[in-house]
C-alpha cells in the first residue's frame, strides 16, 4: 500500500484538507486499497484540535460535513510514508529539519508540483488568515490537484 502525507503548518486548514479530499475522491474510485493517506502539521500546538471555521464552512457549501483532529509531524512519519506533500516554504523546511538523520524512504515534494493549474508559486496560501474567499480558492486549488495526484502515485506503484 502506498502511503501519502500532507502536512501544513498546524494541520487544521489545508493539509486536512487535502486528507479529506483525497479520501473521498479514493473511495469514489475504489482505491482505497492502494493508497493510505494521513495529515499532519509541523506547528501543533494542541494534538487533537478541530478544524478551522473557515474549511468547514466551505466544505459545508459544497455539500460536505467534514471532521479532523490536529495531529504532529514526526521524525518517524519519514520512515513510514512514501510521499509527503508540503503546502508551504516553511513547512518544507521544517519536515527536513525533523526527518534529517532518520532513514526515511519518501519523497518530500510540495503539494503544488502535481497542481495542474501552475502559477509560479510553490505554496498553497493558509487560510487561517483570510476569509472565505481564501478558503474558497484553497479547496479549488486542493481539489482541482487530487487526479494528478493520485495519476502519478498510479504510475508508481
Amino acid at each position: 500500500m502506498f502511503k501519502v502525507m500532507f502536512v501544513c503548518m498546524g494541520n487544521v486548514c489545508r493539509s486536512p484538507l487535502a486528507h479529506i479530499l483525497l479520501d473521498i475522491y479514493l473511495k469514489k474510485n475504489n482505491l482505497t486499497d492502494k493508497i493510505k493517506v494521513e495529515s499532519s502539521g509541523v506547528n501543533v500546538f494542541n494534538e487533537g484540535q478541530e478544524l478551522c471555521d473557515n474549511i468547514v464552512r466551505t466544505a459545508s457549501k459544497r455539500g460536505l460535513s467534514i471532521e479532523h483532529y490536529s495531529r504532529n509531524f514526526y521524525p518517524t512519519d519519514g520512515e513510514e510514508f512514501d510521499l509527503i506533500l508540503a503546502m508551504d516554504n516553511t513547512t518544507m523546511s521544517r519536515i527536513k529539519r525533523t526527518i534529517k538523520g532518520q532513514h526515511n524512504k519518501g519523497t518530500v515534494r510540495y503539494f503544488r508540483y502535481y497542481d495542474p493549474v501552475q502559477d509560479g508559486s510553490e505554496e498553497v496560501p493558509d487560510p487561517w488568515y483570510g476569509g472565505n474567499d481564501e478558503s474558497e480558492m484553497v479547496f479549488d486549488m486542493i481539489e482541482r490537484t487530487m487526479k494528478p495526484l493520485v495519476d502519478s502515485i498510479l504510475d508508481l506503484i
